[in-house]
């Protein structure tokens, strides 16, 4: 008999609290920030966990946090060959799309229903040609699967929804468990998008869902789990654990402060979000906020995450910042990425992934609004109050927040304490995907 899409009986879990189990201000209690003991796996042979995400997306956050999960899951007693499968099956860093920019920008440019009606036929060419043969080569000789970290619970014109359904279905056919981590969720979301996703998860094996915000966990509670029979638990990103997991610059003191400047470009907040700044208007936003930072005595290093369309801006601002003395970086790997970011003592920045691995170093920031998930973990870490609209806010008023963060910096033992709540939230996930009780592992 098959299985019914939505099974009341699959619904008895915890109910989520908005907001609980995440660090907002002063300590948090014993259980919160204890780590647990590395689990012992006993006789039962290591789990071969795939995890999937966007491992080698050319926004290198997207790999930072995909290598923090692999790292604390090996770390747990997973099995050495743990990874992950990159949902573009793209297998390195710099193998994304070169034309990246001009093709945000473009879709950008069309009204939401064209748009998805013109990327429907390649979704599913690419869906069928090289999405579902990279999952089904990747989850050779695996024992579990996770879904995550990332932003990947959206629905924009079908990509991650047609993504997710063949790697949950792919799973489905091997029997193997699955569990979603840390994953944020988008409202927004169209009906086809939701039975495509909805019908893989109605039929997967699914353990646990861990979202990373009360909003996520809110919009997977009401989209969702009516097919998933399963709601969501609250965790925080595993980017936050980057500071245990590459290696950390030495931080010169007696110096000038050093402030970066983390840049992005104008089409790609565009693509994402209603709170997109005029292209030139946010160039010269950017110009400016170095030109007073160095006026006010700091050292500046501007960089990008590594996307394409972010380092196109970059290039474009480079004659006029390296002639003002600012310092242009070029990550180009996550590990590069958290060291440029880990030699700061004040960031401002867009992207979430720089703001974790950030505070994870115990670097104050200032985050520039465009996104909703921003907004949620500047909330959760305490720092709201540090929060910018490039659209509304003069560069004078960043500065004095930058100056101001730099001045007052963290609370002692913040970073440390959230650090290791994550790691704890990843054992609750190594936890979830272990033998049922009375089940003997295979």
């Amino acid at each position: 008999m098959s299985r019914p899409l939505f099974d009341r009986r699959r619904l008895r879990v915890p109910a989520v609290v908005p907001g609980a189990g995440l660090r907002r201000t002063g300590p948090d209690p014993a259980p919160e920030t204890e780590e647990p003991p590395i689990a012992d796996a006993g006789p039962a042979r290591a789990l071969r966990i795939r995890c999937f995400n966007a491992r080698f997306s050319p926004n290198l956050g997207d790999g930072l946090l995909a290598q923090c999960l692999e790292h604390r899951l090996v770390e747990l007693g997973a099995d050495p060959g743990t990874r992950s499968i990159d949902l573009a099956a793209r297998t390195s860093f710099g193998s994304g799309l070169p034309a990246r920019g001009a093709l945000l920008a473009t879709l950008a440019a069309l009204p939401g229903p064209a748009r998805r009606l013109a990327l429907r036929g390649p979704l599913a060419l690419l869906g069928w040609k090289s999405w579902r043969p990279h999952y089904r080569a990747g989850l050779e000789g695996a024992d579990a699967v996770v879904i995550g970290g990332g932003n990947l619970l959206a629905d924009l014109d079908l990509n991650f929804p047609t993504k997710l359904s063949l790697a949950l279905e792919e799973a489905r056919l091997r029997g193997l468990p699955v569990a979603i981590h840390a994953c944020g969720m988008s409202r927004g979301w169209s009906q086809a998008g939701l039975r495509m996703v909805g019908r893989a998860l109605a039929r997967a094996d699914l353990r646990a869902v861990f979202l990373r915000d009360a909003a996520s966990c809110e919009a997977w509670n009401e989209l969702l789990a009516p097919f998933a029979g399963r709601k969501a638990e609250l965790v925080r990103d595993p980017g936050l654990l980057a500071s245990r997991v590459f290696p950390q610059p030495p931080r010169p003191r007696g110096g000038r402060p050093v402030a970066g400047l983390g840049v992005t470009s104008a089409v790609a907040i565009r693509y994402h979000s209603d709170r997109a700044p005029d292209e030139d208007r946010l160039e010269r936003w950017f110009l400016d906020l170095a030109q007073g930072l160095i006026g006010s005595g700091h050292e500046v290093r501007a960089f990008t995450n590594g996307s394409p369309e972010d380092r196109a801006c970059l290039d474009r601002l480079a004659p006029r910042l390296a002639a003002m003395g600012v310092r242009l970086l070029s990550p180009d790997t996550p590990a590069a990425l958290c060291a440029a970011i880990g030699g700061l003592d004040v960031l401002v920045a867009f992207r979430l992934h720089a703001l974790i691995a950030a505070h994870s170093c115990g670097v104050p920031t200032v985050g520039l609004r465009w996104d909703p998930k921003l907004d949620a973990f500047m909330a959760a870490i305490g720092r709201g109050s540090f929060l910018l609209d490039v659209t509304e806010a003069a560069p004078a008023e960043a500065l004095r927040l930058m100056t101001r963060a730099r001045q007052e910096g963290l609370p002692p033992g913040e970073p440390e304490g959230i650090v290791a709540a994550a790691a704890a939230d990843v054992a609750r996930l190594h936890a979830a995907l272990g033998p049922r009780p009375g089940v003997s592992p295979g």
